[in-house]
């Protein structure tokens, strides 16, 4: 058992009325056992579309994981579908009535008759007893596939899958080899280049699997193979492909990286922040202990603010406008001034749309570092609409400066 689908009932899913957070939960805990998910999917209270998808995933896969549709009303057609794609009947279980009757008993109420239907099960399926609610689950094995029908309701669905299914799982799994993973978070480098560098570094070796998954200006590279020697193999290839472009490993964010690199060192830092306002110093505060390290920030958005609150001389400014390098490390050493840390990083930048009267291209972005050392700064062009560039502008302030720490600067004194 190893390719598994996730399929989840519900016509408010579709609409947008509600998140599909159960196969979000259902997928972290699936791939925690190492199995692989080959599908997710969503479908509406229809009869014959929930039989269909359910055939498909039935096709494609040794577990289907179905959540939703097990309720009492007309639209809860689950159990009716499963029973079509699958060529079984339903069958009234007697226990499954008496446990509903107990509970409507309890609560001082008398069970309708649509209640009843939540006692059908599926011809050969283990009910699965609920703690909380009243839609008991089913787990089916035919033809050596494995179906289970869970609740929609999440506490319940979760409390089912934790209590009852994830043991079964783990009990059939524990025999056959482990898939392992390994996780490299890759920054300011483009997706294409990555991939490129990864498949050159693993091109001869064999039984490793490569997944991508692009996000905010990062790149999450994913090993996972049933060979612990192989996975560390791959892992140290691809690390060294990618040249010092690795920010985190092992699900560690950029951020947490980059607070364990300047409390390691015993440094502090301070922020100054134009384009991206304010969002570099939302990132770094994430982290619980940040204050360990982290002085504080000043959002600068215009000339005004750059000069009165950071140092900035009126003139640059005036020459030369608020994206070029000089500008940008006048903020950061107005930043660690101002601040008294050991570090000062800045941004400034243009997001678009428009240039804002400055003289550079929408999308240019200039990061500017100062410590004892002196000061420094990198000038980027970003793609994207504003949103993307303010926060690829984000990451890319992070990132430097950890790559800053990696390769042996620090802050120089305070």
């Amino acid at each position: 058992m190893r390719r598994c689908s996730l399929v989840a009932v519900g016509d408010e899913l579709l609409d947008g009325r509600v998140a599909d957070t159960n196969s979000d939960f259902l997928s972290r805990e699936l791939l925690s056992l190492g199995l692989e998910i080959v599908l997710r999917a969503e479908v509406g209270d229809d009869l014959e579309d929930i039989a269909s998808v359910l055939d498909c995933a039935l096709e494609l896969s040794d577990l289907v994981v179905v959540t939703g549709g097990l309720g009492p009303t007309d639209d809860d057609l689950t159990r009716e579908a499963a029973a079509r794609a699958l060529g079984v009947p339903l069958v009234r279980d007697p226990e499954a009535e008496e446990a509903l009757r107990s509970f409507f008993s309890r609560l001082g109420r008398d069970m309708s008759p649509s209640n009843a239907r939540q006692a059908d099960i599926l011809q050969g399926a283990e009910r699965i007893p609920p703690r909380l609610g009243t839609a008991p689950g089913q787990w089916l094995e035919r033809d050596g596939r494995v179906l289970v029908l869970l609740p929609g309701v999440p506490r319940e669905m979760e409390d089912m899958m934790t209590e009852d299914i994830l043991p079964r799982l783990r009990g059939r799994l524990a025999s056959a080899p482990e898939r392992r993973s390994a996780c490299m978070l890759v920054a300011a480098r483009p997706e294409s280049e990555v991939g490129e560098a990864v498949s050159t570094a693993l091109r001869d070796l064999q039984g490793v699997e490569v997944s991508y998954r692009a996000m905010g200006g990062q790149i999450e590279v994913r090993l996972t193979s049933q060979s612990g020697e192989l996975l560390e193999e791959a892992r140290r290839r691809v690390k060294r492909a990618l040249d010092g472009w690795v920010v985190a490993e092992g699900g560690e964010t950029l951020e947490e990286s980059l607070g364990r690199e300047l409390r390691a060192r015993g440094l502090t830092l301070a922020l100054a922040e134009s384009c991206t306002g304010g969002m570099v110093g939302e990132r770094i505060t994430r982290v619980p202990g940040s204050s360990d390290y982290f002085r504080g920030a000043v959002v600068a958005y215009d000339y005004r603010a750059k000069e009165e609150l950071l140092g900035v001389d009126r003139g640059l400014l005036e020459e030369k406008g608020a994206v070029n390098e000089e500008v940008a490390e006048a903020m950061a050493r107005g930043a660690r001034e101002r601040f008294a840390s050991h570090l000062g990083l800045s941004i400034t930048g243009v997001a678009g749309p428009g240039d804002g009267g400055e003289k550079v291209e929408v999308g240019t972005v200039v990061v500017g570092l100062a410590g004892g050392f002196g000061s420094r700064a990198w000038r980027y062009r970003l793609p994207g609409n504003r949103e993307m560039v303010r926060v690829y502008a984000s990451t890319l302030a992070l990132a430097l400066l950890y790559f800053h720490l990696r390769q042996g600067g620090g802050g120089g004194g305070s």
